[in-house]
């Protein structure tokens, strides 16, 4: 009876076991990318084929000539997950070398109510060429690594049962078709790449729709093309799926084939879209005939307008969004993941990249020679992200890659069309391909201004940029952009000093040959202080210094960062490539101040280095502007600013702080007050915080600028009364080091040392002769110091990417990654204590290493630590025989963590503090 009680319990808990898998799997998504691909251009019956395909690939090209399209004709050896390129880690496959043919092949079948219908396949893109069979019969080809593309299967398909479909994909990343940076810059992509999915239609049905908006006078047109496999009347329906606005019909009488039809309306008090309010309209569009829906769409429009004009008096143009000029704040965005290369991983992970966008103060990013995903446009739609849509370019110019950019920009427009997020298409990218082989010649120039004439005509709606350059040379383009990589404060200012001055109609400046600037807006469209090659480094003090920089001028009415996320080996980003955050530490040195208060609408200027040096007791004074470009209505806006910083022994001072009422015009960017102060007469390391508050007491902008106070190096001792001395060292005087690597070259004069691994630094100092040794009754030692983790930093999550390069400068700013050690403090042999540092950070609390322009950025953390008394006795019996004082830094080989050790004097790192030993006595 026992037994069959434990059989019967068993096999209920077996039951529960695969109701609980089922569940489980029910849950999971069972196909990669699951979504529609076009929540733009939707129909409710369709079928994803995303997933698992049988793979090979074809080094010989023999797969045609061999019949692996038919039935039995080569046996696949490999699994690929579609949609992601073979070189991806998402595949499965993650050939990141191989160059030619690939074969994918999968069986399907078609839903059961789909009878009577026609049935289309679409692939949102294939790179480079795709060859496709059905059944083992050819039915149709497509070239356009970017494009979408789709054949009517329906005469090929099986609708009762089992139907095998074939692709060839063949990408040699040919230079002559458009590649972007697959070409001497990142990995490739190659093959299927966005969603493969069935699609069921009525034998009549619409083919596409563009939205045309009306924001003036408060209408929406939309043209519709109409695919009828036969003449007969039809009624075409625009409904909004939420009711707000009333519903738009055209009946119209179909011919054969292609037919178009316009449907115009109203919107009362239209909702407009913008980065702030991103107000989406979703429709219906159906085709009905016979009183019976044929077709239906599902997609969306936003009610805006992007065009140029001037402000005021001024005598040039801005760009305005819905009739009022917008400061376009910038990231070049070039979309590559680690994972999935050009293919986003997942829908959360594009849209996530947009919402930090967003947290980082951003209205808008430029997608940087690629077109990307649909659902990516989808996702700054919904968000209210602007974008500049950056077409991909070829390498080698020739006639072949002339009209292998022109297919691509002709399906770029026609898929995107109605997305409100995209405000420009940006033609070429500095000059490339344009000048290869031989130079920019006027025949080539003319081109491009042709494709400039193409692209008004195929969208009007938009903005035009011919080529976004670093050679000073438009040719004709409806924004007037420019290039630079500059980290140096000076060079700069002088640099967008220069361009803003050349900047005026009729100027040969920024232009390329007999053409001449006109009043189109001026915007910076790429800048940075770490360029691709600068490896990998802190961008925190850059990002903010540059930025200011461009924010004082009134003609300058946008600007591009290089870059949102960091990118295999370059490493500008806001963020690293794996999207985990960095750290900018600005807080820490006024809080409440982010990356947002450096991208903000409103923006309050300082006039000034980031990191002035000043005498003791003299007067520090900064222009201070305004720069006002969000629609909040300021009424009274009152600045203030406070002086808080570091003195010699690293204790935080306030120093001044006061207030004032200022002007803060709107679309204004003007000069409204100098701030001018005395600063402390002694060492101090410091913050000037400037921030603008309305009348209601709210922060409407924040800045600030770092101060460094400083005569002469400090002396080695120095009596602070008749009961305390200093003795101060210089890190590189060190007497003994020993290090599994030591680090320090000429260039850091001697302000920081550090060593890898593990080691010691051991420093030798005399205790003054005024001070008996048995009467000292307190000893401090204080000092800033870091781990010192080197190379083992960069693309530390990467550790075997074949991409990844390490360069002599590197030195990676903070992030989620830590690099901890622990430093054991010992003094004339006595063992002290064990210190824990956390990590070996660089960020903008580096303020001092920045200046130095040594290991910029990088700091340590002040730490004070008081001698026990039992072991000050037995140091004071050795003080007695030998005045010497030994302090030994050592990471000891059997740490619990061997992070190397940096030790900063007081002209590096984050406290204006040599190393320090506090003698007190009686």
């Amino acid at each position: 009876m026992l037994r069959i009680e434990l059989m019967l319990s068993l096999c209920i808990m077996f039951f529960f076991i695969l109701i609980l898998l089922g569940t489980i799997k029910a849950e999971m998504p069972s196909i990669p990318k699951p979504e529609h691909p076009r929540p733009d251009f939707q129909r409710n019956q369709w079928y994803n084929l995303n997933g698992s395909w049988d793979f090979e690939l074809d080094p010989e090209n023999v797969g045609l000539e061999g019949l692996w399209y038919q039935a039995g004709g080569h046996r696949f050896s490999k699994q690929i997950a579609v949609p992601f390129p073979w070189e991806s880690a998402l595949s499965g496959i993650e050939d990141v070398e191989y160059r030619g043919a690939a074969w994918y092949r999968r069986d399907f079948d078609v839903p059961t109510d789909w009878k009577g219908k026609r049935v289309f396949i679409k692939f949102g893109a294939v790179d480079w060429e795709a060859n496709v069979w059905l059944n083992g019969q050819k039915i149709g080809d497509h070239i356009g690594g970017y494009s979408a593309f789709e054949f009517d299967i329906t005469d090929f398909v099986d609708m009762e049962g089992k139907n095998t479909l074939t692709v060839r994909a063949f990408d040699e990343t040919d230079h002559e078709t458009p590649v972007g940076k697959q070409v001497g810059w990142y990995t490739r992509t190659s093959g299927i790449w966005q969603t493969v999915y069935l699609e069921a239609r009525a034998f009549t049905y619409v083919e596409s729709i563009r939205f045309y908006p009306d924001i003036d006078n408060s209408r929406i047109k939309a043209q519709v093309i109409i695919h009828a496999a036969k003449p007969g009347d039809v009624v075409i329906r625009l409904k909004s799926t939420e009711n707000e606005f009333q519903e738009m019909a055209q009946h119209i009488t179909l011919e054969k084939g292609r037919n178009t039809v316009v449907i115009a309306g109203t919107i009362a008090e239209p909702k407009l879209w913008s980065p702030e309010q991103p107000h989406l309209y979703f429709v219906r569009l159906i085709l009905e005939q016979n009183s019976q829906e044929q077709d239906v769409i599902h997609s969306y429009f936003g009610m805006r307008k992007i065009h140029r004009a001037k402000y005021g008096d001024n005598s040039y143009e801005y760009i305005f969004l819905n009739n009022q000029p917008i400061y376009l704040r910038g990231a070049l965005n070039q979309a590559f993941n680690p994972e999935g290369i050009y293919t986003y991983p997942d829908d959360e992970y594009q849209r996530r990249d947009l919402e930090r966008a967003r947290e980082f103060g951003l209205n808008f990013l430029r997608i940087h020679i690629k077109v990307d995903e649909p659902r990516f446009y989808y996702w700054a739609d919904k968000l209210g992200v602007l974008i500049m849509s950056d077409m991909p370019n070829f390498a080698r110019y020739s006639d072949r890659a002339r009209a292998n950019w022109e297919l691509t920009f002709r399906d770029a427009v026609a898929r995107d069309f109605n997305h409100p997020c995209i405000f420009s298409w940006c033609l070429f990218n500095e000059t490339w391909g344009l000048k290869n082989p031989g130079e920019y010649s006027i025949e080539r120039q003319e081109w491009v201004r042709e494709m400039v004439a193409l692209a008004r005509t195929l969208d009007p709606t938009r903005l035009i940029e011919d080529n976004s350059p670093c050679f000073y040379d438009h040719v004709d383009t409806d924004i007037n952009s420019w290039h630079f990589y500059i980290d140096s404060y000076w060079r700069t200012k002088d640099h967008i000093n220069w361009i803003v001055r050349n900047a005026y109609p009729g100027s040969h400046h920024n232009y390329t040959g007999e053409n001449r600037q006109t009043t189109a807006p001026l915007i910076n469209s790429e800048y940075g202080g770490i360029s691709a090659g600068h490896g990998d480094q802190d961008i925190s003090w850059c990002l903010k210094y540059l930025t200011n920089e461009l924010r004082l001028h009134q003609k300058i009415c946008g600007y591009i960062y290089t870059e949102l996320q960091d990118i295999e080996w370059e490493h500008n980003g806001m963020m690293n490539y794996d999207r985990q955050p960095k750290t900018f530490g600005y807080e820490q040195l006024m809080p409440g101040f982010t990356c947002r208060d450096i991208h903000n609408a409103d923006f309050i200027a300082i006039d000034k280095e980031p990191c002035s040096r000043y005498l003791p007791g003299e007067e520090f004074s900064a222009e201070i502007f305004s720069n006002h470009f969000s629609s909040r209505q300021i009424k009274t806006a009152t600045m203030h600013w406070k002086c808080t910083g570091y003195d010699k022994l690293g204790d935080f001072r306030k120093w001044r702080e006061g207030s004032t009422r200022i002007p803060f015009k709107p679309y204004t960017v003007e000069k409204v007050h100098t701030l001018t102060f005395k600063l402390p007469n002694e060492l101090f390391s410091g913050t000037v915080a400037v921030w603008v508050e309305d009348e209601n007491r709210e922060v409407v902008a924040r800045n600030y600028v770092n101060v460094f106070v400083y005569d002469q190096p400090t002396e080695p001792v120095e009596y602070l009364s008749n009961q305390a001395a200093l003795l101060r060292f210089k890190p590189g005087d060190y007497a003994d080091a020993q290090w599994d690597e030591l680090i320090h070259p000429p260039e850091s004069r001697g302000e920081k040392v550090s060593g890898l691994g593990s080691g010691y630094f051991e420093y030798h100092l005399q205790l003054p002769e005024q001070i008996a040794a048995d009467r000292v009754n307190r000893v401090e030692l204080l000092f800033e110091g870091a781990a010192r983790g080197g190379h083992a930093k960069v693309d530390s999550r990467f550790p075997n990417a074949h991409w990844s390069r390490k360069k002599p400068f590197d030195y990676p700013q903070t992030d989620v990654t830590k690099f901890p050690t622990d430093i054991t403090i010992a003094l004339n042999d006595e063992e002290i204590q064990t210190v824990h540092f956390e990590d070996d950070p660089a960020d903008a609390r580096g303020v001092l290493s920045h200046a130095l322009e040594f290991e910029p950025g990088s700091y340590g953390y002040l730490t004070k630590i008081v001698i026990p008394q039992n072991i000050l006795n037995a140091l004071k019996l050795k003080w007695k025989k030998d005045r010497r004082i030994c302090i030994r830094f050592s990471v000891k080989a059997d740490a619990k963590d061997r992070g190397g050790f940096g030790l900063f004097g007081e002209l590096a790192g984050q406290f204006p503090v040599k190393p320090t030993l506090l003698v007190g006595y009686q």
